[in-house]
């Protein structure tokens, strides 16, 4: 009878967990349908990876279907603060410049990805560890992440060989001063030594002005330069400010015509024309420099420094919006993402700005995508990462048009660098502070 009573309780289990198995898998097959019938809709940039994102990435998700709406630069960032801020669901994933990523994470915009996961332990986990330490800081806040890196980007010194080599020029520029002593030998009447992108706001204040304030004082992996931990403009303690002011006008004769409003579309074509020998800008914005005339006479490293072995390490990111209807689904395609395909799917999409750590680590894929050859430089020079400035804040876009605006004043020549680095530590004071 007691083998009889298990046989009958053996069949009975077996029973029991091929029901479990069926409603389970039928369960699975019911969220998967479901996910078919929602569509995550992005608020998307103009950008390699932006094309990717809603293409390439879109199609290899198996997931919610992705559509987006592409906005350039300019405009980007007025639209994401404008539908945030009215608590609209119209996109529920956004794509944010790293600059702008502490507003919709301190007002409530952007998901706490960790606490969805901490209350629905159905999610998936987040892969982060396959992207690079530096490109993860910008989502995450007190412990919690926010969101996830897109690309990461650096001040890049990119050049022509061939210009190089016809000049005399046999040693790399990996200062300041060997970097105007290369401008002035290059320049020519057809060809600008260098150029500086005057009328861009983001261009010219952490591009052209930040790259330089950032090697000539000592800096922690987490400081930015420009605010101290408790948010005291020091951007121009030690005089830096003002010292970086006066090399960027260093470059002014050897400018090409018109610089004055180049903004970082016109400094790329510039130097993809052939009409500028050198520049030094951020990684994401040179892609497709190779595509025009000169391909292949392009090099790239790390930008020159004053004192100290320190760059800059910036980017963006994306984040599932709170009021999202679809939020689940959203973390659901972010989670996805850290698994590494959707990343590949950008390099593949002509993306150059990495921060998948299988990618970087991979001498063949910079032989493909060259500008990685910046952050594999970081070891041969010692380069310490740094943050990019001044991102901690809620209205850092405001705080970096002030300064903007000051430098503007001391390169035209309508005040001293002096005085433009006093009314911008004034101005900046004010808008910290209240």
């Amino acid at each position: 009878m007691s083998g009889h009573r298990n046989s009958q309780f053996s069949r009975r289990t077996f029973m029991q967990m091929t029901a479990a198995t069926s409603a389970a898998l039928a369960a699975y097959r019911a969220s998967a349908a479901a996910a078919q019938d929602v569509t995550l809709n992005i608020l998307n940039s103009n950008t390699a990876w932006a094309d990717a994102l809603t293409s390439s990435v879109a199609e290899a998700y198996k997931g919610a279907k992705i559509a987006g709406e592409s906005n350039p630069y300019e405009s980007h960032y007025e639209k994401m603060a404008i539908e945030l801020s009215q608590g609209s669901d119209t996109f529920d994933i956004i794509t944010t410049d790293n600059l702008w990523v502490t507003q919709p994470i301190r007002n409530g915009w952007a998901a706490n990805l960790t606490e969805m996961k901490q209350s629905n332990s159905a999610l998936p986990d987040l892969q982060v560890q396959n992207l690079t330490d530096a490109s993860l800081v910008y989502t995450e806040s007190k412990g919690q992440r926010y969101g996830l890196p897109l690309v990461q980007t650096t001040p890049c010194f990119v050049y022509r060989k061939d210009l190089f080599q016809k000049a005399g020029i046999d040693k790399v520029p990996a200062t300041w001063d060997e970097y105007v002593a290369a401008a002035k030998k290059l320049h020519s009447s057809d060809v600008a030594g260098v150029t500086i992108l005057m009328g861009g706001q983001d261009a010219l204040t952490s591009g052209d002005w930040g790259s330089r304030i950032m090697g000539m004082t000592k800096l922690g992996p987490n400081d930015d330069g420009m605010l101290s931990p408790d948010n005291e403009p020091i951007f121009n303690s030690e005089g830096q400010g003002e010292r970086a002011l006066e090399r960027l006008k260093e470059l002014l004769p050897y400018c090409p015509q018109g610089y004055q409003s180049f903004d970082y579309p016109e400094g790329s074509s510039a130097l993809q024309q052939g009409k500028v020998a050198m520049l030094v800008t951020w990684t994401d914005v040179i892609v497709g420099i190779e595509d025009g005339p000169h391909k292949g006479q392009f090099a790239y490293t790390v930008s020159p420094t004053e004192k100290f072995e320190q760059q800059m390490v910036g980017g963006w990111s994306i984040f599932a919006n709170a009021h999202s209807q679809n939020l689940d689904e959203a973390y659901k395609f972010l989670a996805w993402m850290t698994e590494g395909r959707a990343y590949e799917l950008f390099r593949e999409g002509g993306e150059s700005s990495l921060c998948l750590k299988s990618d970087l680590a991979n001498p063949d894929i910079t032989k493909v995508v060259p500008m990685l050859q910046s952050f594999r430089d970081f070891d041969l020079r010692g380069t310490q990462s740094i943050s990019l400035p001044p991102y901690r804040l809620t209205n850092a876009v405001e705080v970096q048009r002030a300064v903007f605006e000051e430098l503007q004043a001391g390169l035209t020549g309508s005040k001293t660098s002096k005085q433009a680095m006093a009314d911008a530590q004034d101005r900046v004071y004010k808008l910290v502070k209240g």
